[in-house]
């Protein structure tokens, strides 16, 4: 799936939400939650003629706090959240200059976040983050450069919860690190009540 596939999807939504189509959502209550996650990120450097790019596997642990039935303008009744999370974003490794480069990179991020109620267990969300990334260059198994940064990240995604404790969701979120990196993830939540 890519990210024109998913934003035209979570756009798609938006006029039944704003029609009043909630009804008695939303089902969340208030509260701490944890998760974890796995998926796939793509990732791009260039250093003068050298590229490596290439997806990787990627993880990912997190809390947070989502505060539910913030009242908004026109009837919408969102909710909203903060969170922390460690991401191990992936490796990638390309043949280049006579060696195999693989560029590994990790990250701690803090983000708000925006859900908007859909259907009975379903949102859809944004998210703004901050990434504090750490990532490492290696020519055959050799570091030979590291770089720590910080970068904004921009983020859609859609949760499904059962009402009770537990959740899913999916998310894609874009990190200007680097040359660009992509990052999509499907992770299981605890949310506690």
């Amino acid at each position: 799936m890519n990210a024109r596939s998913l934003l035209a999807g979570l756009l798609l939504t938006i006029p039944y939400v704003a029609s009043g189509a909630q009804g008695d959502l939303p089902t969340q209550t208030s509260g701490t939650y944890l998760g974890i996650g796995a998926g796939s990120s793509q990732i791009d450097t260039r250093d003068g003629a050298t590229t490596v790019g290439g997806t990787s596997v990627n993880y990912r642990a997190f809390g947070g706090y989502r505060f539910a039935h913030l009242p908004m303008p026109f009837g919408l009744d969102i909710d909203a959240g903060f969170e922390a999370a460690y991401v191990d974003i992936g490796e990638v490794e390309e043949p280049a200059a006579g060696a195999d480069v693989a560029v590994d990179m990790t990250a701690i991020v803090a983000s708000g976040i925006v859900y908007l109620p859909i259907h009975n267990n379903w949102d859809v969300f944004g998210k703004a983050s901050v990434y504090f990334w750490d990532g490492t260059v290696t020519a055959d198994g050799v570091e030979t450069s590291s770089e720590t940064d910080s970068d904004l990240s921009f983020g859609l995604g859609v949760s499904w919860h059962t009402g009770a404790a537990f959740g899913a969701r999916l998310e894609i979120e874009t990190l200007d690190a680097l040359d660009g990196v992509l990052i999509g993830t499907l992770s299981v939540t605890y949310q506690f009540k």
